[in-house]
Order: structure tokens, then sequence, then C-alpha cells
């Protein structure tokens, strides 16, 4: 930034200063000239270089993080985020890791635990079971390019997968598994998202600093016979990532 681009603002088009600087800024942002976690310029310096108020900065700097491009920190200033990836396994039938694979992102996967049991009350119903039937259950921590990123407890019926909860599951992706060993294949899902907020072992598990929602995904996967053959409920850590979801008619 040089001393000369106030005279990128123009006060007399019918676009509010604000927003001319956000554009420059994201920009800037979007080209590399301010890289991951450079510090932007103080309110009074950016008020300068552009000749306009610090009230003006602020409506701009607000903007940019809400967005997700800037962040602050108190008594510091403001500094630039690492880029959000968009991730569509929300809307695909693919498994997590073989959305990510196809990506060609490098995915980790910590199984903390695997188990035969009984069904709870609202696994039962969400697959269709009866009462006396057993579900595999799997609680596992995934990472992408080595940073943490979901936690994930899923439950697969033992009937049609049998054994299962003896496999090792090590950085494996599940839907592979179930291809592979039972012929099962994943035609569709139903998944239902909204926010929470982490308790202190989810939070230890994601690595979290300090208290950030959490994106929960319950989802059922179904064959293409209809019959329901994985629920899940994950906890996503959405920071540095925006779930896409695709639609048509």
């Amino acid at each position: 930034m040089t001393a000369g681009t106030s005279s990128l603002l123009e006060r007399d088009s019918g676009t509010p200063l604000w927003i001319q600087l956000r554009d420059i800024l994201r920009q800037q942002i979007a080209s590399g000239q301010l890289g991951v976690n450079a510090q932007l310029p103080s309110e009074a310096d950016l008020g300068e270089i552009y000749g306009i108020s610090r009230i003006v900065v602020r409506e701009t700097l607000a903007d940019l993080v809400r967005s997700g491009l800037i962040y602050k920190i108190k008594g510091k200033g403001a500094f630039i985020s690492t880029p959000k990836r968009d991730e569509d396994f929300i809307s695909m039938v693919l498994g997590f890791s073989d959305e990510m694979a196809i990506k060609g992102r490098i995915v980790r996967t910590q199984v903390l635990g695997q188990a035969l049991r009984a069904p709870d009350e609202k696994e039962a119903l969400a697959l269709s079971l009866q009462t006396d039937a057993q579900v595999t259950s799997l609680r596992r921590l995934r990472s992408v390019d080595g940073n943490v990123r979901l936690l994930v407890s899923t439950v697969v019926p033992t009937d049609v997968a049998p054994e299962l909860h003896k496999i090792r599951l090590e950085d494996k992706s599940l839907y592979e598994v179930l291809r592979r060993q039972y012929g099962l294949h994943v035609a569709r899902a139903e998944r239902w998202i909204d926010a929470v907020l982490p308790d202190a072992d989810t939070m230890a598990l994601l690595q979290l600093e300090t208290l950030e929602p959490l994106l929960r995904i319950e989802s059922v996967a179904f064959t293409k016979e209809g019959r329901a053959v994985e629920h899940y409920v994950a906890l996503h850590r959405c920071q540095n990532t925006r779930l896409h979801v695709r639609t048509q008619t």
C-alpha cells in the first residue's frame, strides 16, 4: 500500500466508500498481495492511506471479519485469515475420505472407539432396527492435511456388516470397507445440519483453544434398495472451511 492509493476510491460514485475499500482489500487478499496471517495497517493508517474516516475503516473491517477474510486479535490488530476451502461431502453420497481423496487431500483417521453393542433409541429409529438388533459403534477423529477437522460417531447394523467391529479402520474409508468387504453401495443419504457448542471433551479432541461453534451433521445412508446401513453424527470444525451443497431440479 502506498500513499497514492487514496485515488482508488471514487468519491463521486454511488458506491459507499467502505464497500470500495472492502473490494480493494478483498482483491489484495485474493491475489496474494496480502498473505495468510499478514497484518493489515492499523485503522488510523488505513484512514490516512485512503483519505477516509476511521468509522468508514471500521465498517469495512467488520464486514471482512463477518465474511471470514480477516480476524482480529485484541490489542494487536487485524490479520489475514487462512482461505476457506469448500467441502462437498455433505451433498455427495461419497464418504468424507473418498471426497477428500478426489481433491488430493491427505486424510488421517484415529479410531477412538470400536465396539459391538445395542443401538440406542434414536439409532434404532434412524436405521429401522428391531429392539434385539446390534450395531458396530465407531468413534473416530478425522484430520485433513494435518489439521483436526471432524469428530464422528457412527453406527452400522451388524446384520449388513457382520464382524465389522473386528476390522482395523485406522486411516481407512468406512465406505470403502463397506463396498469391498460387504458389497454395500451407498446410493443416497439424508442429512440434517445445525450449530452446537462443544463440551470440554470435544474441545480437547478437536484441539480448540477457545470456544467456537461447530456444525453438527447427522446422516442416515441408504442402499439403492432403501435399506438404511449407516447412521452418524459428526461435529465439524469449520473455521477454515465451507460446506458446499449442490441442488438440482
